[in-house]
């Protein structure tokens, strides 16, 4: 009979022993759903739904262990007391009353480290994600220091210097000209400079264009600029040339504009 009682003690400790083991494992599966929910990345949140995936296979095999050792302990499921006579020299060896203990010890084992694993998580879950931390853009410039007292001088505006060439109109449209005729059309050129500029006009690519201006123009002064073109020498189709004025002594001095037609 004392074997059969220590059986039966062995078998309540391991009960007992399995229901923490579900109270631990739900308990945690519940932090990790909470996790998985409101993880700051893909990975992690796939991370604690693996997790979850092992409590629920863990929790699987706790219940079957339950369920064999409630059959194990009803009155029904007990093993028949052999007879003295009927003992065999293979049944003089008792059998052993602990043979689930080691896979028990198995399953804690296992238990500790997924309870370990899920730990770690938690805590690299809650570095990644300090609580009540709120990331602000910084809009603030370097502070600027000021010597009490001294005047504070303001910056001088930069000098723009004046175009000393300009040309109007910027463009002239001469419309249709017919082949073997010619259109004349005038530009007014300026310079704004306070000395006189020798200006000449650059050759158009077309060869058909041909000019008629003063060489020089007086400070603050205006001449024309007579632009002919010439339907003969003209390639039949849209002509457009851009021209340069510029000021022979001074080539920054320079500035353009633009003939248009249509040679037919």
């Amino acid at each position: 009979m004392s074997n059969d009682f220590g059986t039966v003690s062995v078998r309540r400790d391991r009960s007992r022993e399995i229901d923490i083991l579900r109270q631990q494992y739900n308990r945690h599966r519940e932090s990790l759903a909470s996790l998985a929910a409101d993880a700051p990345s893909e990975q992690l949140a796939a991370e604690y739904q693996r997790l979850i995936r092992e409590i629920d296979q863990a929790l699987g095999k706790l219940g079957e262990m339950e369920g064999r050792t409630n059959a194990e302990t009803r009155p029904g499921n007990r093993p028949l007391m052999t007879p003295p006579g009927m003992i065999t020299p293979d049944a003089t060896e008792p059998a052993p009353a602990t043979s689930g203990v080691p896979r028990v010890a198995l399953i804690i084992a296992v238990g500790v480290v997924v309870l370990a694993l899920i730990g770690w998580l938690l805590w690299r879950a809650s570095g990644e994600r300090p609580a009540g931390t709120t990331i602000r853009e910084r809009t603030d410039t370097a502070p600027v220091t000021e010597t009490a007292g001294a005047p504070v001088t303001p910056a001088p505006k930069p000098v723009v210097a004046a175009t000393k060439l300009t040309v109007t109109p910027p463009i002239h449209d001469y419309g249709v000209i017919r082949k073997g005729t010619r259109a004349v059309r005038q530009f007014q050129v300026t310079n704004n400079g306070d000395q006189a500029l020798a200006i000449e006009v650059a050759r158009s690519s077309c060869r058909c264009l041909y000019y008629d201006y003063a060489g020089t123009v007086a400070p603050h002064a205006k001449e024309s600029i007579t632009v002919t073109v010439d339907g003969a020498k003209a390639k039949a189709g849209a002509l457009h040339e851009t021209l340069s004025v510029t000021a022979k002594k001074d080539p920054a001095a320079t500035a353009s504009f633009d003939v248009n037609a249509m040679i037919k």
